[in-house]
C-alpha cells in the first residue's frame, strides 16, 4: 500500500496511468478511528512535518478526516472533509482546506485535466495563503480530474511571478520594453471558481511590472479563453495601439478620443486601455472592449 517508486516524469501520459495498481476502495472497510502524530515525515517527494490528524474509517468506503494538520511547502496546511469511494470507480473528495505561507514552486500538486496533466505552479509562482472547498473528483493515486470537479478558492498571493501565461504572452507585441513572459507582482488576492473544467476569474487588481493592471474573465474547457484588461495607456507602443486603434501608418494616435480609455484614478487623472483577449491555445483576437 505504502511502497513508492519515482516516477520517470512529474506527468502521466494518459488517465490510465493514474488507475494503474492497487485501488483501496475495492476492498473491505473496517470502522476504525486513527489518531496520527508524526513529527518527521517523507512522503514520496514531500517532507513534512508536524503531521496531526484524526480520521474515521467507515465499513461505506467513506474515510473522513475530522482535523489534519502539517508543515510542508514552507508553510501550514490545516484540512478537513471526507473522502467517498462507495463506488470504487468514481472517488469523490469534500475539503475544507486552509493553506498559511506556502511556497508554490514547493508544492508540486500535480492534476489532471481533459487526459493532460499539469502542475499548479507552472505559470503562477510566490507563496499562496487562502481556503479551498468543492466537490473534487479524484483518481485512486488521488491525482484530482479538475474537468469533473467543483473547486472554489479564496486565496492571496504575495512575492509572485507568472510565467509563460498563454493570454499575457499575447500581448508582447503591444507592451514596450516589457517582459511578458515573466511577470512580477508584489500581491495577487481575489476569488476564482472551477466548475467542470470551467476558470472563472472575477476583476482584480494587481500592481506588476507591467504596471498596474486590472484582469478578469474566463477559460473553457476546451481551453478557449476571454480575458478583459484594463491598463494604462502608456504601457502600450506605438504599433500596438496602432493596431488596437486600426489607424494607418503615420496617423497621429488621440489616446483621448475613446471616451472608455479616461478614466480618474486616486486623484490622478490617468489614461486606460480597455483590451479583450479571446482565443485558444492556437489562434486568438486582440481589440478594445470592455467588460459587461
Amino acid at each position: 500500500l505504502f511502497i513508492y517508486k519515482k516516477p520517470d516524469s512529474l506527468y502521466a501520459s494518459s488517465p490510465k496511468e493514474h488507475e494503474k495498481g492497487f485501488n483501496i476502495y475495492n476492498d473491505p472497510f473496517p470502522n476504525l478511528k486513527v489518531d496520527v502524530g508524526i513529527k518527521d515525515l517523507n512522503y514520496h517527494l514531500y517532507k513534512i512535518e508536524n503531521f496531526e490528524g484524526s480520521f474515521r474509517i467507515q465499513a461505506n468506503h467513506h474515510i473522513y478526516v475530522d482535523t489534519l494538520s502539517l508543515n510542508a511547502a514552507g508553510g501550514n496546511i490545516k484540512i478537513n472533509g471526507y473522502f467517498n469511494g462507495s463506488n470504487p470507480n468514481l472517488i469523490y473528495f469534500s475539503p475544507k482546506l486552509k493553506m498559511s505561507d506556502i511556497d508554490l514552486d514547493k508544492l508540486l500538486v500535480k492534476f489532471e485535466n481533459f487526459g493532460q496533466d499539469y502542475l499548479v505552479s507552472e505559470n503562477l509562482h510566490g507563496k499562496i495563503s487562502g481556503d479551498l472547498w468543492g466537490k473534487i473528483h479524484i483518481h485512486k493515486d488521488l491525482v484530482p480530474i479538475i474537468d469533473d470537479s467543483e473547486i472554489h478558492l479564496d486565496f492571496k498571493v504575495v512575492s509572485g511571478k507568472l510565467e509563460n501565461f498563454g493570454p499575457m504572452e499575447d500581448l508582447a507585441e503591444y507592451f514596450a520594453d516589457k517582459n511578458v513572459a515573466k511577470i512580477i507582482f508584489d500581491t495577487l488576492q481575489n476569488h476564482i471558481d472551477i466548475k467542470h473544467g470551467v476558470l472563472r476569474i472575477p476583476k482584480m487588481k494587481i500592481n506588476t511590472s507591467l504596471g498596474f493592471v486590472e484582469v478578469s474573465g474566463i477559460q473553457q474547457k476546451d481551453f478557449s479563453y476571454e480575458y478583459y484588461l484594463r491598463v494604462p495607456w502608456k504601457m502600450v507602443t506605438k504599433a500596438g495601439a496602432s493596431k488596437l486603434f486600426r489607424k494607418k501608418k503615420g496617423e497621429v494616435i488621440k489616446p483621448n478620443e475613446e471616451d472608455e480609455i479616461i478614466y480618474l484614478e486616486e486623484g490622478k487623472n490617468i489614461r486606460y486601455v480597455n483590451i479583450q483577449i479571446k482565443g485558444n491555445q492556437k489562434d486568438y483576437k486582440i481589440k478594445l472592449k470592455k467588460q459587461k
